[in-house]
């Protein structure tokens, strides 16, 4: 509020009694004498404070003046016997003005003809009075005197009680109208608040409207009324000045033009025209028409001009909060609900509602493609124009929101208005751009939320887009979910959670070793770490349950620390054992990529007494070659400190020759399922591609090794191709450390 509208309130108060009451002081004389109470009245007749009159209300009996004191508060002055009906009468009153009326304004002049039945020292000091005399002792010049200069104390006391009154109702007002976030509630309560503010009666009426500058003020929109117009069912301002005659119809459309052609408020008697823009903010203006029996008060009027201010900073933070939420649930650049908004509906779903509810996820295929070969604007107005198509083919949907750039949700509330066999045809859908055809291709996923009632709204949701990358990865088109899919999330959250313990243990991870062997001779020449967890129950968790989940996690970087760690540690404890073979373990290009990794290694290998010659890391084809030009100067570092590199599952990925002739590799790893067509239908092509990845190696100088031989028939069939390295299942299984050096002494004998 500024310092202006608070002086401006401040001159209109003050002029509170001489609008809103007679034009005179008005004070009580309480008094059991009736000659003296004629005396009184005598004496002050006349008498003018301010140049305004002051009449005189009598009383017999202090009964009589606390019915006069509980029906008006005009009361400026008490001239108060003590001694009436009661030798304490008077005081009693005094007591039951000031305790339980609450009436501190009154000025209140006790008045004795037996000083020593009240005695003025006792009194003045017990009651809340303001002057005691004795009767015998007053004369005229005194009682005008003091008169006057109590009706002037109690003036100001009353100039400040309205100003605190009425700013307390602009408080309180203002608290009420700032706590309403949509336009209907907010208006309705301004209304109402209002009338409070400067008491409109129900003969009167308050219209809020929302003014479009291209219309009349006429056809502004009606949003709340309130009084004598809340039996209208209206529409338009010219709806409510229908029962209106031409004149009265005229002088209001007048003040309400004048209002808005100034933007400012404007007042005429008995009709208020209040002005509010938001402009700035949402391009709106409204316009609060009230019409009052009587003529506002100047105070009332100063009163629902410093309301205006606050109601203006409610009309510009409404605006702002709605600009807010559209951004937050609505996508810009399809005008469509988004994810946050689909997730406020899910929430707010009871049980049974929810139960009855069907989610369909639309996951537009090669929407990132497209944006590159043809643009971002073709793109998004491919997705408008297949947004407005389901609009048109699905409007029994609840909502048809955008929850990723690529991705539309429709909310179904009633379960059998779903056709499956409409939403099916959704996988392959045209739609016209520029004139020109365009077909959408999807991958559509249709969920009951039945089976998840109980989740919170954004695990629906996330469970949606899990259940369609699902089918995607799949390769299929259309999918219902399936219920699974909840469990096995739920159990992948929980591998995570026991990871992060496992991980912190000194025992739960731990590496198996599996021998690679001489076929010729059946010498041990070297070995693998393979991770192995072991909870503390003793069960086993297999690394494809975990790994994957760590992979996704990010935890797989930490993991392979851990495998680092644990293969320099093995290496040590066989060389002590007299087994001096390398041992290799996997790492990810996000491990070759991370410098903390790479750091260890060379840590690692410092802070042991192992030759580097006895590491080696396998990295899988496929990685090896997606980043290669970051990957091969980091492996020639490796091989430039002696540690073996070997590439895991040789002959599946899309190597060139050109990059794995210049590789920093010593170590092919021929794929299992090429040996494993060593014994079954297909020997002749896997025999033709074992013989193709040999020559390759040989002439390359690689050394090669065939993973995963499970039988006799593929070890005869490598040795005859001329392969004489390899691991499996028929040499030995992974075995823990003290297993494995007990297998290599057996073997070594």
């Amino acid at each position: 509020m500024s310092i202006k509208r608070l002086v401006e309130f401040d001159k209109a108060s003050s002029q509170t009694e001489q609008d809103l009451k007679h034009a005179c002081w008005t004070i009580l004389s309480v008094e059991d004498d009736n000659l003296y109470q004629q005396t009184l009245c005598l004496a002050l007749k006349g008498l003018e404070v301010n140049n305004t009159p002051v009449n005189v209300v009598t009383a017999s009996s202090a009964a009589e003046a606390s019915l006069i004191l509980s029906s008006r508060d005009d009361i400026s002055v008490i001239l108060l016997d003590v001694v009436m009906e009661t030798d304490d009468a008077g005081l009693r009153l005094v007591d039951t003005i000031r305790s339980v009326m609450g009436n501190n304004r009154v000025r209140i002049i006790l008045l004795t003809g037996q000083p020593g039945m009240a005695p003025h020292e006792d009194v003045m000091k017990q009651y809340d009075i303001d002057e005691y005399w004795v009767k015998t002792d007053t004369s005229e010049d005194q009682l005008r005197s003091s008169v006057t200069s109590n009706i002037r104390t109690w003036h100001y006391l009353t100039e400040l009680f309205n100003a605190k009154r009425g700013l307390q109702m602009l408080v309180d007002a203002s608290r009420v109208i700032t706590s309403k976030r949509d336009i209907r509630s907010f208006t309705r309560t301004v209304l109402l608040e209002i009338a409070k503010v400067i008491g409109v009666s129900s003969e009167g009426g308050i219209v809020c409207a929302h003014h479009n500058a291209y219309k009349s003020i006429k056809e502004a929109e009606v949003i709340a009324v309130s009084g004598r117009f809340s039996k209208h069912q209206s529409e338009l301002i010219q709806d409510i000045l229908q029962a209106a005659d031409s004149k009265e119809k005229s002088s209001i459309l007048s003040l309400l033009e004048t209002a808005m052609n100034n933007q400012s408020h404007s007042f005429s008697e008995g009709l208020s025209a209040l002005y509010f823009s938001t402009q700035d903010v949402d391009k709106r203006s409204y316009i609060i028409y009230v019409q009052t029996p009587e003529k506002l008060s100047s105070a009332h009027i100063a009163l629902l001009q410093v309301f205006c201010e606050n109601i203006s900073n409610g009309f510009t933070n409404l605006a702002l909060f709605n600009r807010l939420s559209q951004l937050a649930y609505y996508d810009t650049e399809m005008n469509a609900p988004n994810r946050n908004w689909l997730e406020r509906e899910i929430s707010q779903l009871d049980s049974s509602a929810l139960s009855d509810s069907i989610l369909v996820l639309v996951d537009v295929k090669n929407y990132a493609e497209t944006a590159v070969m043809l643009g971002k604007r073709y793109i998004e107005t491919l997705m408008r124009s297949y947004h407005q198509v389901l609009l048109f083919e699905f409007s029994r949907a609840a909502a048809i929101c955008r929850v990723d750039d690529n991705q539309l949700a429709l909310l179904f509330l009633e379960s059998d208005t779903v056709d499956s066999q409409r939403l099916a045809r959704l996988t392959e859908k045209k739609v016209v751009i520029d004139g020109v055809q365009h077909t959408v291709l999807s991958t559509v996923g249709e969920m009951s939320l039945k089976h998840i009632v109980g989740s919170a709204a954004s695990e629906i949701v996330t469970t949606a887009q899990i259940a369609v990358a699902s089918a995607r990865e799949k390769k299929l088109s259309y999918t219902h979910f399936d219920v699974k899919t909840t469990g096995e999330i739920a159990n992948r959250q929980l591998i995570l959670h026991e990871l992060y313990g496992a991980m912190t243990s000194a025992n739960e991870l731990s590496v198996a070793l599996q021998p690679k062997v001489n076929m010729l001779t059946g010498k041990l020449v070297g070995a693998e770490a393979l991770i192995r967890w072991v909870k503390p129950d003793g069960k086993t968790v297999p690394p494809s349950k975990f790994i994957p989940v760590a992979e996704a996690s990010g935890l797989i970087n930490r993991i392979d620390l851990i495998v680092l760690r644990k293969t320099i540690a093995a290496i040590d404890a066989l060389y002590k054992e007299g087994i001096r073979v390398p041992v290799s373990f996997n790492v990810t290009c996000s491990d070759l990529r991370n410098e903390t990794f790479v750091e260890e290694v060379w840590n690692s290998l410092d802070s042991s007494s192992i030759e580097p010659s006895l590491l080696e890391i396998e990295i899988t084809e496929t990685q090896a070659m997606e980043d290669y030009d970051f990957i091969n100067p980091i492996l020639r570092q490796f091989r430039q400190r002696g540690i073996k590199i070997s590439i895991d599952d040789f002959g599946t990925g899309y190597s060139s020759l050109s990059h794995i002739t210049d590789l920093a590799v010593s170590t092919l790893k021929l794929d299992r399922s090429f040996v494993s067509k060593l014994s079954g239908d297909e020997k002749q092509a896997g025999v033709a591609v074992c013989e193709m990845v040999l020559r390759l190696a040989n002439k390359f100088n690689f050394e090669v090794i065939a993973e995963g031989v499970e039988n006799d028939e593929e070890k005869l069939e490598l040795i005859g191709i001329g392969y004489e390295l390899a691991q499996g299942f028929y040499f030995a299984k992974p075995m823990a450390l003290s297993e494995f050096i007990k297998w290599a002494h057996k073997r070594s004998q």
